[in-house]
């Protein structure tokens, strides 16, 4: 879900341009912003591109595991 967070990010903000966070404690945060620095010099419209490409792929994937399951009888 991490990539979902930073692709959204980087297509409203751009490239991340703040400091990493630095409590101890703020392992969320520290990885929310590990995963949106990642990205680099991505473009926003290349981000939106990948969101939608990886949003579909989550859905194909669902898709074919329920097919998996229903023609198992798996409930």
């Amino acid at each position: 879900m991490l990539m979902f967070y930073s692709y959204y990010k980087q297509a409203t903000l751009g490239p991340c341009n703040i400091p990493r966070p630095t409590g101890f404690w703020d392992t969320r945060g520290k990885a929310k912003w590990d995963a949106w620095s990642a990205l680099g010099n991505m473009t926003r419209e290349e981000a939106m591109m990948k969101y939608v490409e990886d949003i579909q792929l989550v859905g194909h994937s669902q898709k074919m595991k329920a097919q998996c399951m229903q023609n198992n009888n798996i409930a």
